[in-house]
């Protein structure tokens, strides 16, 4: 009964968004008679501004208040050949590179997989349509993300390429000086799920999928708010503790307080026991330090990965004999997601909704009996 109100709750509020927005890429307020800015709901590094013939795109920089990384003119399908139009106005790619795979997982959604002609380090690539075409030669592994294959590049001849800037990265070093168009993908800096997610309106637009992409992120955001509805009564008692994954050498790197996981983790009606921590990025903790606050955790949520198949909890326990001291272990509540077998860092990231529907399930799973989990399964 709570998942069939959930499927209507979805459909009445997309059709009146769809209504609202006519559907036509959001129907955005005027600032003047020229351009009209769409209404973003969440996304705060991103600015859309749509002109006749073509779409500008502010992208601001995630470390730097005020201060724009880079700014992109994209030609709409709209665009004719009789209107002048500002240089260099991009049109859809025919051959991209993609240094990510959620990048590329969201171009083969869009459905311009055959756009992409290279992707870095195609061995963490999951998605089974991607993977035919890397396994067909259709798309060649270009390399490592921080040294990709320059000769690589050059013989791909791409029109255009997609890449993860990081803080302080003033050049791209030989890669600026092919002469080959680079898109700043700051979408992993937004501080809440769905502000990520709302980056696939830029991605739309930067392929000519104006229109799919408006719908699938309307889509996405009333299923996400129908799930978070769900949890909104739940009472701070009732929330059950959360951590994160296992020690990885030295260092247990957790999410910041200020993550987009975190913020999962409450809108699942959960409390994530290192929420009063500020910062959107991962934190190094030492195990000491985790097991003194973690160790009394209801859930404990893992990433894993691994090609021999799913771990069991005895596994987890014979790869660190302390992992058994949590409390979370002792009562067999550990849930665990395989990374190498299962879309989960190729998808999340611009479906938040299904991630927060595993999510839900584990934390309360008497709000959707009928479901079943799509990346974690318990140990």
């Amino acid at each position: 009964m709570q998942r069939l109100f959930l499927h209507i709750y979805i459909a009445v509020t997309t059709t009146i968004l769809c209504s609202l927005t006519a559907c036509r890429g959001y129907q955005p307020y005027s600032t003047n008679t020229q351009s009209d800015t769409l209404e973003l709901h969440h996304a705060e590094h991103l600015t859309i501004i749509e002109h006749k013939g073509y779409t500008e795109v502010q992208i601001h920089n995630p470390w730097k208040k005020g201060k724009l990384l880079q700014t992109v003119l994209v030609q709409s399908e709209s665009s004719n050949n009789s209107e002048k139009l500002p240089n260099p106005v991009l049109p859809p790619p025919h051959r991209i590179l993609s240094f990510t795979a959620t990048h590329s997982n969201l171009i083969e959604e869009l459905g311009c997989i055959d756009a992409i002609a290279g992707i870095c380090e195609t061995e963490y690539v999951a998605n089974p349509q991607l993977r035919q075409a890397i396994a067909d030669g259709k798309i060649k592994d270009i390399g490592s993300a921080m040294t990709p294959d320059r000769e690589r590049i050059i013989g791909l001849a791409p029109d255009l390429i997609l890449l993860s800037p990081y803080e302080n990265a003033s050049t791209y070093g030989q890669l600026e000086a092919l002469g080959i168009p680079i898109i700043q993908c700051a979408d992993y800096m937004e501080t809440s799920a769905l502000g990520r997610a709302e980056w696939i309106r830029f991605y739309g637009r930067l392929f000519g999928k104006p229109h799919e992409a408006d719908s699938l992120y309307l889509a996405i955001e009333a299923e996400y708010h129908a799930l978070r509805a769900l949890t909104d009564s739940i009472n701070e008692t009732d929330r059950p503790t959360i951590l994160f994954d296992t020690q990885n050498g030295s260092a247990w790197y957790l999410p910041g307080g200020r993550s987009t996981m975190a913020q999962l983790i409450s809108d699942a009606g959960g409390r994530y026991l290192f929420d009063d921590n500020t910062k959107s990025g991962s934190i190094p903790l030492a195990f000491e330090t985790v097991l003194s606050r973690g160790g009394q955790a209801d859930i404990w949520l893992i990433r894993y990965s691994n090609s021999h198949g799913r771990m069991g909890l005895n596994d987890l326990g014979e790869i660190h004999h302390p992992y058994t001291l949590f409390k979370a272990y002792q009562k067999e509540n550990v849930y665990g997601c395989n990374t190498t077998e299962l879309i989960f860092y190729e998808e999340t990231p611009f479906h938040p909704e299904r991630l927060l529907l595993d999510y839900i399930k584990i934390l309360h799973p008497q709000l959707l009996p009928d479901d079943k989990l799509r990346y974690f399964h318990q140990l």
